[in-house]
């Protein structure tokens, strides 16, 4: 699909006419502050609408060129779509050309259009020696298919010829995804008597709806949009590639800075440390390990340390995988693009991709180290949807995949689709959603619940099987119970175990038979407790007058609680049973009302154990205490 919202951000060096060829191709002059206007230059970025032919609308960015606004120029390009590099036909190529060629080559940013200008103020041969000169500069960096014009901002000359030229190469640009992961970097913030809080950035991908609730990193708070423009127009929505302006609303709204980022909640994770591939220019000079540097993503800079994994020394024009330490948080997203500037002096030097914004930090004793790190460059989108599904250790819906995976959902649904033709996930489905889990995931969970049971089984001989609610927190600690039961019942038509009564779980087949001294034992037990079943003896002198200690009183214990021969009623046991047949001898007699010395007496017990079992009854809204006596409310 084309795209129809395309940001095109000039680039070049200070005085080469970029905001006197943005002032021609579109009416509007960029220079808005009266120091700009004073001093001649841009300081900070200006956005215009540019309206072709095609009706295609251009969002232009004119960006600093003075190497001082360096910083700013590369928040403005971070969410372009193509470049218009402006080189000046009188100066030809000069340094703060090659920098924003440098920035543009590392962003990979492809598409462009080269306009020479003031090409009024030289001679034809002039001018062709300075097209040689860009054509050699053009030929190793992203933009060296990019066509090239000579144009005069003074004169007019090709100027609706470069308009025609950015106009086809807008048409060759693949749309942004609208759907989902929606993220967008503030590069300003105001405030507009009437509105409150404004702020512009470009949106990177998904879109905002007016009334859409959005995350603000670092800080993270949510914030409502009360209102949405678009180059100073009023619509209902934003969509990826589009200048935004908006006016936010929320409790925490005076936070938002420039630098910080908008999106879906839950979708950003601020980090000190990322995985990247890292390139480092062939002009900059060689890199030691824990070099000082700054890092510059969307329209943040941090301060921090290349941490070389393979080598103590980085060659210029080369290539490796290593980690960023940050001393402030980033909140980036695998794939985002990082430029590294040095410290001082202060000139951009490499660029980065991010791998992993998550990593751990790694020894770099380890021999695997590598081999972690590079498994991560080479991930494909289906194995960055496997990698998602097994980190998380949860069942994920599509929605909810896309976006642990940080991928738009129009890509991870295609993703997720291959993956189950080829056995590689498995889906559960809860209300008509299906919720994904990796076969690896299943299989290592089949391999747990086995080795659970026959654990539990070993040390429990004699009980029918592991609590449901025990077995969850082994093993099933971060899926929800929904998912946890739905995926239990799965297990057990796949024989990997029993579902009893009782909320228990056993291994296929499982019998606990006690042998004769241990059944002998267990009869003598419940003797001493249905002798008289409201007059129970106490476990712990029962357990010692047979001589039975420790794992054994347990393990005989648990069985008979597990049979339902014994039921604990408040903290003490009782035969099983007790508790109902209390309830329906008592009500026999007193239908209405009683008192504790009557329960007492129709239970031929004492004070004490009547007291247990009337506790429990009114606890469980069977009856209510009325001074004295107790009404029945419930008989069941």
């Amino acid at each position: 699909m084309k795209q129809t919202h395309i940001i095109v951000g000039t680039a070049g060096h200070v005085d080469h006419g970029k905001t006197k060829l943005t002032l021609a191709l579109t009416g509007q002059n960029t220079d808005r502050l009266p120091e700009e206007k004073r001093r001649g230059l841009t300081i900070v970025n200006g956005f215009v609408p540019l309206d072709l032919k095609s009706g295609r609308r251009l969002g232009l960015i004119d960006v600093p060129g003075h190497e001082q606004f360096v910083k700013n120029m590369m928040a403005g390009v971070a969410g372009i779509d193509m470049a218009l590099l402006v080189i000046a036909a009188d100066e030809g190529v000069m340094p703060q050309t090659i920098e924003h060629l440098n920035i543009l080559n590392l962003l990979g940013i492809h598409k462009g259009v080269v306009a020479i200008t003031k090409s009024d103020l030289v001679d034809e041969e002039w001018l062709a020696m300075i097209e040689e000169d860009i054509k050699k500069l053009l030929s190793s960096t992203s933009l060296k298919d990019a066509p090239m014009i000579a144009v005069s901002a003074n004169t007019g000359y090709h100027i609706e010829e470069l308009k025609d030229l950015l106009d086809r190469v807008a048409a060759t640009i693949v749309e942004r995804p609208s759907a989902g992961l929606c993220r967008l970097p503030i590069d300003r913030v105001f405030t507009k008597q009437g509105f409150g809080t404004i702020i512009t950035g470009t949106l990177w991908s998904g879109r905002i709806d007016i009334g859409s609730v959005l995350e603000l990193l670092p800080e993270g708070v949510e914030l409502r949009v009360r209102s949405i423009q678009i180059h100073g127009v009023s619509v209902e929505e934003a969509q990826a590639g589009q200048r935004t302006a908006l006016n936010l609303t929320g409790a925490e709204v005076g936070q938002v800075k420039p630098g910080n980022w908008l999106c879906e909640p839950g979708l950003l994770h601020e980090t000190h440390r990322v995985d990247v591939s890292f390139t480092l220019l062939k002009s900059a000079k060689a890199l030691a390990k824990h070099t000082h540097v700054r890092i510059f993503h969307g329209t943040e800079e941090v301060l921090g340390r290349v941490r070389l994994l393979d080598r103590e020394i980085l060659q210029p024009g080369e290539e490796c995988l290593c980690q960023l330490e940050l001393e402030e948080a980033l909140a980036p997203l695998r794939g985002d693009r990082m430029i590294i500037r040095s410290y001082s002096p202060v000139v951009t030097i490499a660029g980065a991709t991010v791998l992993d914004s998550n990593p751990i930090r790694y020894k770099l004793s380890h021999p695997d180290t590598m081999t972690i790190i590079g498994r991560k460059a080479n991930l494909d989108v289906g194995q960055g949807v496997i990698t998602a599904l097994e980190e998380s250790g949860k069942l994920l819906s599509a929605k909810e995949l896309a976006k642990a995976s940080q991928l738009p959902e129009d890509q991870a649904g295609p993703a997720i689709a291959d993956l189950q033709t080829m056995d590689k996930i498995e889906s559960l489905t809860l209300d008509n959603i299906p919720y994904y889990y990796s076969v690896q995931t299943d299989s290592e969970w089949r391999r747990q619940i086995r080795e659970a049971l026959a654990e539990y089984h070993k040390n429990y001989p004699l009980r029918r099987g592991i609590p449901i609610a025990e077995f969850r927190q082994k093993i099933f600690k971060k899926i929800s119970v929904r998912q946890f039961n739905a995926l239990l019942e799965e297990y057990q038509k796949a024989g990997i175990l029993n579902l009893l009564p009782g909320s228990l779980a056993a291994k296929p087949g499982f019998a606990n038979t006690p042998n004769p001294a241990q059944q002998k034992d267990l009869e003598t037990i419940m003797a001493k407790f249905t002798k008289n079943i409201f007059l129970p003896p106490e476990w712990n002198q029962v357990v010692t007058d047979l001589g039975i200690k420790g794992p054994a009183a347990q393990e005989y214990l648990g069985c008979l609680l597990d049979a339902g021969k014994i039921e604990k009623i408040g903290s003490t046991f009782f035969a099983g049973g007790t508790a109902q047949q209390a309830q329906d001898k008592l009500k026999a007699k007193f239908p209405k009302q009683f008192t504790i010395a009557e329960a007492r007496d129709v239970w031929s017990t004492s004070r004490k154990f009547a007291q247990v079992i009337l506790d429990v009854m009114d606890s469980q809204g069977i009856t209510k205490r009325e001074g004295d006596a107790r009404t029945w409310i419930s008989t069941n």
